[in-house]
């Protein structure tokens, strides 16, 4: 088809913007769109915005509260926080591994630590930025045997801990974890754990139809004899002791055992007329139980250098019906002291307090029921339940130890 430009009439090629005989524009022309600032205005905004919100993400992630979580330690700023297990405030205890009796029951400390960056207790500083803190047990639903743990707290029995956690467990307590948490101030939270795993200890049993241990001589044979078998073993060791009455003492130096006095059905009752002594090694506890000490009004019914407890004993007619000395910590419970010089004595200088309770004990016709002149640590003894009566004095407290007489008899 012929195309004739509009302008002068002539030829046109096809398509052609312009005549080839005028020289003008054979197609309408469009005029340019006037520049706007919006989309510029737009980019702008974006890009002021991303702006603020990665301002606004740094402050958060600067000022927001921050979680910390830590097995035996965390680091916190400048403080170390740490459990351990023993009396070294630098070494954390991520995991415990202790042993136990099956049918014992059992309790010991988790003890909190602060130190700062110069090696210095700073248990107060840190302590002040603290709004609350508490601790738990957690992931032993199916033990036998749940661990249960005090809330934190100071405790005078572990003076240099700021707090302490009391965990009570038996032998079939299995594992868990212990978890403290601390709800900061300023909205930190911070998570301290340590795992408890907690190993059932062989018992041995000796009863009187096996082994010899009517005489004193047999006794201490037998005790020897085991003290050699087991030594530097772990190992639960039960003396059943037959209802005789030694007519002389025993000395228990290798190994700590648990003796278990009797009554046949005339009334006979397992009875020691000679002294008893316990040297056995520091930190275990040598356990009496329902047995008779009676004395001609001179020397010491139980003693020893190193820890023993006396439950449901006797102690009649001696100069000293109990006494702790060395490093010793001693607890008598429900025990009767009867016409002693002395019914129980501390005189030790360790630095360790396994129980605190001396409880529902007899205390009577004594010229001094307790006579404490020096007490490892000073943790609050507490004689609930306990009877005072016919004393010439009841408590001679010559080192000024903190006791609880509240809930005591005293005539």
């Amino acid at each position: 088809m012929e195309h004739k430009c509009p302008w002068c009439g002539g030829d046109l090629p096809e398509n052609a913007s312009f005549c080839p005989h005028c020289a003008q524009f054979t197609r309408p022309r469009e005029e340019a769109a006037i520049p706007r600032p919006r989309r510029k205005k737009v980019l702008l905004g974006l890009l002021l915005l991303a702006a603020l919100l990665a301002v606004g993400a740094g402050l958060w992630l600067t000022f927001s509260p921050k979680s910390y979580d830590g097995y035996g330690e965390v680091r916190y700023g400048e403080y170390q926080i740490l459990l351990s297990q023993s009396a070294d405030r630098f070494i954390p205890s991520p995991s415990v591994s202790v042993q136990g009796e099956p049918e014992g029951q059992y309790r010991m400390p988790a003890r909190l630590f602060i130190n700062n960056s110069d090696g210095q207790d700073a248990s107060e500083a840190f302590l002040a930025e603290v709004e609350t803190v508490s601790a738990v047990f957690v992931g032993q639903e199916d033990s036998p045997s749940p661990m249960a743990c005090s809330q934190p707290a100071y405790n005078p029995g572990v003076p240099e801990c700021p707090l302490i956690s009391l965990i009570d467990y038996t032998g079939k307590s299995g594992t868990a974890e212990l978890v403290w948490t601390f709800q900061m101030k300023n909205g930190d939270i911070i998570y301290l754990r340590q795992t408890y795993e907690i190993i059932p200890i062989p018992v041995y049993d000796y009863y009187p139809e096996e082994y010899p241990m009517d005489t004193p001589e047999e006794l201490q044979a037998l005790i020897d004899r085991i003290g050699a078998q087991f030594e530097n073993d772990e190992a639960i060791i039960n003396l059943h002791l037959p209802p005789v009455t030694y007519t002389d003492g025993i000395t228990l130096q290798d190994q700590s055992l648990n003796l278990y006095g009797s009554t046949d059905a005339d009334g006979n009752h397992t009875t020691f007329t000679g002294p008893v002594r316990v040297l056995t090694h520091y930190g275990a506890i040598t356990y009496f139980y329902d047995m008779d000490f009676v004395g001609n009004g001179g020397g010491t019914g139980l003693s020893g250098s190193a820890s023993f407890r006396a439950t449901n004993c006797t102690f009649t007619g001696w100069d000293t019906g109990v006494f702790a000395y060395g490093t010793s910590w001693a607890n008598v419970i429900g025990c009767t002291f009867r016409y002693n010089r002395i019914g129980f004595r501390f005189d030790s200088s360790g630095d360790y307090a396994n129980h605190s309770m001396f409880n529902d004990n007899q205390f009577i016709g004594n010229d001094v029921g307790v006579q404490l002149d020096s007490v490892p640590t000073d943790v609050e003894l507490n004689f609930q339940g306990s009877v005072f009566r016919g004393n010439r004095m009841s408590i001679d407290n010559r080192c000024s130890q903190p006791t609880d007489l509240s809930q005591a008899t005293l005539d």
